[in-house]
């Protein structure tokens, strides 16, 4: 709570230029001040050497620094757009502060022996020896953690946007717009970002125990939410609104609302980074089927985990005891977001879908309940490998896959699935009739599958 509380207020200071140079200019004279009155220095003692050595390494920060800067900025706008880099120092008050403070620092330094103001005993050179640690020990991480999160693809499209409203706030009169008649109390988003986490424990603190009262979280965790959006509703008897309503604030900050998806309270987004990753590793651009092969397996790895917890999470089950009900991902939804597009892009592939067939076969023996294996089952299903031995379909599978060997292959590895998915139905003594039903075609398709080898 308190490292937000500093985070937000470093951001504060980073979007105006007054607030940064008054900031720096406090805390640097403050300190210089201190410094002082502890170590008034001996008269006739002069620091030229010292204050050249700190006029050396400031340079050398900067100029090291931006070179990196740059280059990251030139990649950067391959990717993105070559405007980024205007924007760049057009827009980032943190950057050209960054960058004017250590040159001032710099000429400051050069300036005190210019002038024959160096002398130990004189408060002059303290403020430049003061300043230029504060800039090297303080403003350069803030700096490079600064250059990491706005080169980001989030950062970039979110302070386009911001930057976008702003005008149209600017040159439009706003039109108030009419407040929906639904008899509940809303909690809506106070800006635009992506719900990061929920501060659970503080929510069941706040929300008071009443059966008639219940509150309905709208998004998903890792969601993107518009500011005025509905976050969350409370459906109380009318005689409770106003009493409720009293709690919209306290309950808006119990929603985290963030530029950037963390891996806090939100599963799906480590599926999303490895998703992505392997799209990218199977794009020809790239080229590196072994990174997405490496990106599958540890999907996998997620999806048994998934597969082997409970539906609802423990926060979950301690926010229901108030009868406060939040939206989480389903099995399905998972399994859906790990393998979909992975397959849609890789589907030419016969390496990823034979990874991907490998992987669905060895997750079988791990599905702890008969809706968790359907899944599954029905994940392979939608690959639509059928053509794999359906004569009817063979000018398809010779089109996709043009080498025997290839094809050949990926019907073994169907057979195994088709094998896992028999032994993993039998284990189960499936009591749905739906699931007995996948036993037949499985029999059925694999008997199908041994007579289409080439």
């Amino acid at each position: 709570m308190l490292f937000r509380r500093l985070y937000k207020f470093h951001e504060q200071v980073k979007s105006s230029w007054i607030w940064l140079m008054l900031t720096s200019y406090i805390i640097t004279a403050l300190l210089s001040i201190v410094l002082h009155g502890w170590q008034p220095g001996q008269k006739g003692v002069l620091l030229d050497g010292y204050l050249t050595a700190l006029a050396g390494i400031l340079t050398t920060i900067v100029v090291t620094t931006f070179s990196f800067v740059f280059v990251a900025l030139q990649l950067a706008s391959v990717q993105f757009s070559p405007r980024i880099i205007r924007s760049f120092f057009e827009y980032d008050h943190f950057s050209r502060f960054f960058l004017w403070s250590f040159l001032a620092c710099v000429g400051y330094l050069m300036g005190l022996q210019y002038f024959g103001w160096s002398e130990a005993s004189l408060i002059y050179p303290k403020f430049g020896i003061v300043g230029s640690f504060y800039l090297i020990l303080m403003v350069f991480p803030l700096f490079i953690h600064h250059i990491v999160g706005n080169i980001n693809a989030s950062s970039i499209t979110q302070n386009i946007a911001r930057r976008t409203i702003e005008e149209i706030d600017e040159l439009y009169e706003s039109i108030t717009p009419s407040e929906a008649k639904t008899g509940k109390v809303r909690i809506l988003a106070p800006v635009s970002g992506y719900l990061d986490s929920i501060r659970y424990e503080a929510l069941e603190a706040l929300f008071p125990l009443e059966k008639e009262v219940k509150m309905t979280v709208r998004p998903h965790i890792g969601s993107f939410v518009i500011k005025g959006g509905v976050l969350a509703d409370i459906d109380c008897p009318p005689a409770m609104r106003d009493f409720y309503a009293q709690l919209i604030k306290p309950i808006q900050g119990c929603f985290v609302i963030d530029k950037f998806r963390s891996y806090k309270q939100d599963i799906p987004f480590g599926i999303r980074q490895l998703v992505d990753i392997a799209i990218k590793a199977i794009s020809p651009a790239v080229n590196d089927p072994t990174t997405a092969l490496n990106c599958i397996d540890y999907l996998g790895s997620i999806i048994q985990r998934a597969a082997q917890s409970e539906a609802n999470s423990r926060e979950a089950k301690l926010l229901a005891q108030k009868n406060i009900h939040i939206r989480e991902f389903s099995f399905e939804q998972l399994v859906d977001l790990a393998f979909d597009q992975i397959y849609f892009w890789g589907k030419e592939d016969y390496i990823v879908v034979r990874h991907l067939l490998k992987t669905i076969t060895n997750l079988l023996p791990f599905m702890p309940s008969e809706e968790k294996l359907k899944v599954l089952l029905r994940q392979v299903e939608d690959l639509e490998l059928q053509y794999l031995h359906d004569e009817e379909q063979k000018g398809k599978l010779t089109a996709t896959f043009p080498r025997k060997e290839h094809r050949n292959s990926l019907r073994d590895h169907l057979a195994e699935f088709y094998e896992g998915a028999l032994e993993a139905i039998g284990e189960k003594t499936p009591t749905s009739v739906a699931l007995a039903g996948k036993q037949a075609q499985f029999r059925s398709s694999l008997k199908a599958v041994a007579k289409c080898y080439e």
